[in-house]
């Protein structure tokens, strides 16, 4: 009906501001959806799985973790976003044992899915775990080949690791998915550059510079 293709429009536009990190974008659009639920009752049983997993994470992210508790509370436990949400939520606030066992609940639930591999790679890579990071990586790799992320992330524990040559491979891997994501060609840049490859490291900065 014209209230879920509207919820659907609209939830469009929250990967973009996700992955430009724009938390108060992401909130912007809950005074919408309040009145897309008034107008139509039936979307408030699809709000907790379609939106708020990201209204959560968005107010984590600007440091308001009391409410992003509140708003995780009600959440299914057998919802991937929502147990991705929790533990991303957890991390951010260095519950590391927490964020371990939500990341573990959600790749058990989405056995075919990578998107929970890849954040927990990532998270294990800001807390200094570079093997374990690659590992969730690896996982999140064979569950989804063709998403860029994992190998970017590979890449970036490579580094982490000072081992930036092995790093150019996973890094060039990744353009082929994702040719125009500015970080990729950022860390490809300083991988070129640890490896004793001024030349070609300015030409990866000079693409990352004309790229978000």
């Amino acid at each position: 009906n014209i209230g879920v293709w509207l919820m659907r429009n609209m939830r469009s536009r929250m990967p973009v501001a996700l992955e430009k990190q724009d938390w108060p974008a992401v909130l912007a659009v809950e005074p919408e959806l309040a009145a897309l639920v008034a107008s139509y009752p039936g979307l408030a049983e699809l709000k907790p799985t379609f939106f708020d997993p990201y209204s959560a994470l968005a107010l984590a992210h600007i440091g308001q973790f009391a409410a992003a508790e509140a708003r995780l509370r009600p959440m299914p436990a057998d919802c991937y976003p929502c147990l991705r949400a929790r533990a991303q939520v957890a991390a951010l606030q260095g519950h590391d044992a927490r964020a371990d066992f939500w990341f573990a609940r959600a790749v058990a639930e989405g056995s075919s899915i990578p998107f929970a591999d890849a954040e927990w790679g990532r998270t294990l890579l800001q807390r200094g775990q570079p093997d374990a990071a690659i590992a969730k990586f690896q996982s999140a790799n064979r569950r989804g080949p063709k998403f860029a992320d994992p190998l970017e992330g590979w890449g970036e524990a490579l580094m982490a690791k000072n081992q930036s040559h092995l790093a150019l491979a996973k890094f060039a891997a990744a353009e082929k998915l994702a040719p125009n994501w500015g970080r990729l060609n950022l860390k490809w840049g300083q991988a070129l550059l640890h490896a004793g490859k001024p030349e070609e490291a300015q030409k990866q900065f000079a693409r990352a510079a004309q790229l978000d």
